[in-house]
């Protein structure tokens, strides 16, 4: 049984970290992809400064990754897989591997793969952890911010010059619909799951209610808390909104939601303020603006897989799959009443979904 709040603390009951080493790498390291080891060891990219969309500057940029398997001597197998909403690439750590787990989504026998932290979890540079620009004097971010980092990642640090693909879930599937459009060319597979090229309005609504529980806990005191605040009721309504009833009527008997209710209402293992800048970045996620999906999908260069949850609660299905339509692209629909925390119940149908894709080339 799965038991917590936001994707986060559900996968992280699914996925069993281990405790690794920091490396730091400079953008200007020339250190070779070759020669670093490949085994999940947390590095720390130092960007200098990164410009931000808003014209604001991130002073002291840094972003976390990880990387697993070996860079083929064409440099044209390498996986990227952003973090999720409130995740880091610690979480990730159980999507890599040779094939032998239904959680592994990404073959290192033949990839390179690279887990990679957005802005705002907490490892890349965040409200809680820049020391020039602390907690509200951070400034906001956006999913394009976290995409334009993770191409410095790619280029400055690990020298790639392409990637094979992008894979990611929840918000690391949004981020692929946004490296899509923003570096067409830099990479040939995108397969967002649990993603959407912009949220729909039940999506604001949900994370609305969610933003507002965070705002309105009197001890998160306006982002300026000298304790980490609990935010039970955020924590509540994550816990709500990432399945469906027919999930939790069967995972949960009625004598057992006191011991539920404790473990989904208790405090999150990421910082108040940094929820709140990541919640605000996915909300503001728009690929479509005034034009339509049939418009802007067939600007993109990239073969798509879509994967979606029908019973998603969290994450609208229907802006990726009009996507997908409009490409003429593949989709995998679950039918798994877990919904948005797909992996726990429809891991076998998504990593074969997933592994024959990047497999095939999409068709490429």
């Amino acid at each position: 049984m799965v038991l917590g709040g936001f994707w986060i603390t559900a996968q992280r009951l699914l996925c069993r970290a281990v405790a690794v080493g920091i490396a730091i790498v400079g953008a200007s390291s020339l250190v070779s992809v070759a020669q670093a080891s490949h085994k999940g060891e947390l590095k720390i990219a130092e960007l200098s400064q990164c410009k931000l969309e808003s014209g604001a500057v991130i002073e002291d940029c840094r972003v976390g990754y990880r990387t697993f398997g070996n860079l083929n001597a064409a440099g044209d197998n390498a996986v990227m897989v952003p973090t999720w909403l409130h995740g880091k690439s610690e979480d990730l750590i159980s999507l890599f591997g040779d094939g032998g787990s239904p959680q592994q989504l990404v073959d290192t026998t033949k990839f390179f793969g690279i887990a990679i932290d957005a802005f705002g979890n907490g490892v890349s540079s965040s409200p809680s952890n820049s020391v020039k620009q602390h907690a509200t004097a951070f400034p906001a971010i956006t999913l394009h911010d976290s995409v334009n980092a993770e191409y410095r990642v790619m280029t400055e640090v690990l020298h790639l010059k392409h990637l094979r693909a992008v894979v990611g879930l929840s918000m690391g599937g949004e981020q692929a619909f946004v490296w899509s459009v923003m570096y067409p060319e830099f990479f040939d597979l995108a397969v967002p799951i649990l993603g959407t090229p912009r949220g729909t309005s039940y999506d604001l609504h949900v994370k609305q209610i969610q933003l507002e529980a965070i705002l309105g806990d009197p001890a998160y005191a306006g982002g300026h808390y000298m304790k980490e605040p609990e935010l039970r009721l955020a924590n509540l309504i994550g816990a709500l909104v990432v399945t469906s009833p027919e999930y939790r009527n069967r995972e949960t008997q009625r004598d057992e939601m006191p011991a539920f209710l404790a473990q989904a209402g208790a405090q999150q293992p990421i910082d108040a303020n940094d929820r709140v800048w990541q919640l605000r970045a996915i909300m503001q996620h728009d690929l479509i603006g005034n034009r339509t999906i049939a418009e802007v999908a067939p600007s993109t260069k990239a073969h798509f897989l879509v994967i979606v949850s029908a019973k998603d609660r969290l994450v609208n299905p229907q802006p990726a799959l009009d996507w997908a339509k409009a490409l003429g692209a593949p989709t995998y629909v679950s039918q798994g009443d877990c919904a948005h925390i797909i992996m726990s119940c429809d891991a076998a149908g998504v990593s074969k979904e997933v592994r024959a894709f990047l497999s095939s080339g999409g068709g490429s």
